[in-house]
């Protein structure tokens, strides 16, 4: 038996430490056939899992929220059969079904942007002394033990290694705090985030949400929330070892189920395909008596995550929620023994309580972290993701409530904010095609908003939301297109290298130049300045811009009247020489391939006299480049540098 639980194990070990995403990956779809293979065996086997989706390690969590998706694709579809109305449960009033849940009508966006405290990276508490230790220190060496525990952490402790002094870093009065140390201990996810407050006390996301936005919770929902803030204590007041069989993975489940469950010792040998472990259901025990989901407890311990201090555990909770709504998404919150009607409503209750929660964090998260030279914030990407699955099954007032919220969102001073708005606007819009002509109207005013934000983040989340529905968008709206177009143009002028929304910005500009009378909008403003602002981008670093910018001028040349000439005529020695250089430096075959489409387009576009008066002059320049030895750098001389125009 030993045998087979240590295979177990090895599984959970893979999760944590395989060394390739592959290998995690395989990992978590054994995991999945072990609930297969032993149904039983569920709910242990998500406890375990839950420990991984909150891993500090990206890698960790990944391979968390593809076991999640695996585990749950083999649990049956939860769909209890509906009793008749007369034969419905009499204890199964409606209050007492939903009086727990978060719905629109009690909810208040605005109060809790005034009191909710921001969600950061973490709490702080890795910064902190611990509180025996300080006890009986002196301020002064308190402060000096402190300051070494910061360094370290930042690893500012090797810039004096080098030379370089840190000590004008931060001072002692960014380290004294007025508040007592054990304000910032977490009881589960209810953390202080900070200590003071500006104009009005901040209140923790958790607690205000409780308070103020539920109208009440019955006897049996008050059981249950103490018993999951039991278990949320528990898991959070120790350590806990991956490794280590969780014994107390029941604790957090209503009485009923905890009763169908023994202990039994199996007695037989492990076989290949076998994975055994001793706690096992009675045999009158199956999931379909429970009168809850039996995904239900998972969901509360994800939906209480997402508003953890630490970010990891908030994009872990995200992960998993959004894995369950895949597979899951149509079942959740049914009871057994409830009529259709009341399956139907206590459904939508469900999946309402859980898109306020995830609204609540576009508001609050203000993470926000470094990939290469690119800004990325994967909390509130994620929980965007959740949303755009949770509104599939989501009705179409509900939806419009959503987005009402959303817009809210958009109104507020702090980019994060803005930020989070547009991304869940952005998987709305992507996600319920069948609504476009009812939400496109309502957010387009918003989305052009977010085109000219001062904020570079929010400008791309902003063109990436229309991307999905241009094809609407022409269709629709077709008098609101020039003045997108032209701002695209204009947002040319402010991209470089550096900037997060280049790649979103050039793939809408060439996706609506496909359109024959947004073309011919363009032409109010001349061609022949407005294409050259696509040079830059010829040469960007990210292949998907610079594919885009070719599919810019590809559609141009290739959708042009006899009148191209005009505009093409005064810029085109600059566009033979921009696209020959590309083509010399260009690595990536499928762009290659594109930027031969290009020139052979603008070939076949001018007259065979324009196209030698251009070109000769650069002819020797060409066979040189041509001509270029592999290991010797180009002259730059020879090179056409690439300079974004001003406005």
């Amino acid at each position: 038996m030993s045998m087979a639980v240590s295979r177990l194990d090895r599984l959970f070990i893979l999760l944590d430490t395989g060394t390739t995403p592959v290998t995690r990956k395989a990992a978590a779809q054994q995991l999945g056939e072990v609930v297969k293979l032993h149904p039983h065996e569920l709910h242990n086997l998500l406890s375990k899992v839950l420990t991984y989706l909150r891993s500090p390690n990206w890698d960790t969590r990944i391979a968390a929220g593809q076991a999640v998706e695996a585990i749950v694709k083999n649990i049956p579809e939860w769909n209890p059969v509906p009793k008749p109305k007369e034969e419905s449960r009499e204890d199964l009033s409606p209050e007492d079904s939903s009086c727990d849940r978060l719905n629109f009508y009690h909810f208040d966006i605005s109060r809790l942007l005034r009191h909710g405290a921001s969600l950061l990276g973490s709490a702080g508490v890795e910064f902190e002394l611990q509180e025996d230790k300080t006890g009986e220190m002196d301020p002064k060496e308190r402060l000096a033990r402190q300051r070494k525990l910061l360094q370290k952490k930042l690893g500012l402790d090797m810039g004096a290694a080098i030379g370089m002094d840190t000590d004008e870093l931060f001072n002692d009065e960014d380290l004294d705090y007025s508040c007592h140390p054990s304000s910032f201990k977490a009881q589960g996810y209810k953390a202080t985030a900070g200590c003071s407050s500006r104009n009005h006390v901040t209140i923790q996301a958790a607690e205000l949400i409780d308070s103020e936005f539920r109208p009440g919770m019955s006897s049996r929902q008050k059981n249950k929330a103490k018993r999951l803030a039991k278990l949320v204590a528990k898991q959070k007041s120790r350590d806990v070892d991956p490794n280590e069989k969780s014994n107390d993975s029941f604790e957090g489940e209503p009485e009923e189920k905890r009763r169908k469950t023994t202990n039994v010792v199996i007695d037989q040998p492990a076989a290949e395909h076998k994975v055994l472990i001793d706690n096992v259901p009675d045999n009158s025990g199956h999931l379909e008596e429970s009168h809850e989901w039996p995904l239900e407890s998972l969901c509360e311990e994800l939906c209480n995550d997402l508003f953890n201090p630490s970010w990891e555990v908030r994009h872990g909770a995200g992960t998993g929620l959004r894995e369950i709504l895949k597979s899951h998404g149509a079942g959740g919150g049914k009871l057994v023994g409830s009529t259709a009607e009341q399956m139907l409503r206590q459904h939508q209750e469900w999946i309402e309580d859980l898109v306020i929660r995830l609204l609540c964090v576009f508001a609050l998260d203000r993470f926000g972290d470094f990939v290469s030279d690119e800004v990325v914030a994967p909390v509130r990407e994620t929980c965007a993701q959740t949303l755009g699955v949770a509104l599939l099954h989501m009705s179409e007032n509900s939806v419009s409530m959503t987005v009402d919220v959303l817009l809210k969102l958009l109104k507020e001073d702090q980019w994060e904010v803005r930020h989070g708005g547009l991304l869940g606007i952005k998987y709305a819009l992507a996600v319920r095609q069948d609504l476009i002509s009812v939400l496109l109207p309502r957010v387009l005013p918003a989305i052009t908003e977010g085109l000219q934000d001062l904020d570079d983040d929010v400008r791309a989340v902003a063109a990436a939301a229309l991307i999905p529905v241009v094809e609407g968008l022409v269709q629709l709206l077709p008098n609101k297109v020039p003045f997108i177009v032209n701002t695209l143009w204009d947002a040319l002028l402010d991209l470089d290298d550096l900037t997060a929304s280049t790649n979103s910005i050039m793939t809408l500009l060439s996706l609506l130049l496909t359109f024959p009378h947004v073309r011919q909008c363009s032409m109010e403003q001349s061609l022949t300045v407005l294409v050259p602002r696509v040079w830059p981008f010829l040469r960007h670093t990210i292949s998907s811009v610079r594919k885009a910018a070719l599919e810019t001028l590809y559609t141009l040349l290739s959708k042009a009247d006899e009148s191209c000439a005009v505009w093409i005529n005064p810029i085109l020695q600059d566009m033979l020489r921009h696209i020959f250089q590309s083509c010399i430096l260009e690595s990536n075959d499928e762009i290659l391939e594109l930027i031969q489409k290009v020139w052979m387009e603008l070939l076949s576009q001018v007259p065979q006299q324009f196209v030698v008066a251009a070109s000769c002059p650069w002819m020797g320049a060409w066979l040189c480049l041509m001509m270029q030895a592999s290991h010797i750098p180009i002259d730059l001389n020879m090179l056409l540098e690439v300079k974004a125009r001003s406005k």
